[in-house]
């Protein structure tokens, strides 16, 4: 019998819009650090429901107790070796301005934290990301009298306008 052995990180919640989903990626037969290399395309951790039902529930709910027991979101880097589970490391997951904000207004809401424990959370160099122009991420491009040519994470905050060059 074939072994399967997948690696994978994932996050407690989205960490670029701080929305509450079990978020991350995973790589079948790779090393921990392929996940993140780019080398491969990797598959989304929701997807190993599909694969592994009994494996993704059993780290679903380590997810939850996670978060739960730290009172912040995780990024949990994973294994798992023929079907057995392996949690390699848990620790405070980075995130975007937004994600900040919604994340830390989210656990007040849900009692995980106190008010006071959300206004400490957010770091005061992040609120410039505020400040500046932005296009709102739910307008389509046709209302813009544009097309979209492409998609991905942003790398800094604001919007911009020119032409593109690629080699």
């Amino acid at each position: 019998e074939e072994e399967i052995n997948i690696s994978g990180v994932a996050f407690t919640r989205n960490p670029a819009t701080g929305e509450k989903e079990f978020y991350g990626e995973y790589l079948n037969n790779a090393e921990g650090e392929d996940v993140v290399a780019g080398i491969r395309t990797p598959m989304k951790v929701s997807d190993l429901h599909l694969e592994q039902p009994s494996v993704y529930d059993q780290l679903s709910h380590i997810e939850r107790l996670l978060e739960r027991h730290y009172r912040d979101m995780q990024d949990i880097e994973f294994t798992i070796e023929n079907g057995v589970l392996f949690i390699l490391q848990t620790r405070r997951g980075k995130r975007t301005a937004i994600a900040s904000v919604r994340i830390a207004v989210s656990m007040v809401q849900e009692k995980l934290i106190t008010e006071r424990d959300a206004l400490m959370r957010i770091d005061p160099y992040q609120m410039d990301f505020f400040l500046h122009p932005m296009i709102d991420p739910n307008c389509a491009p046709e209302t813009l009298g544009a097309k979209l040519v492409g998609r991905g994470l942003a790398a800094s905050a604001g919007a911009a306008s020119g032409k593109l060059g690629f080699s």
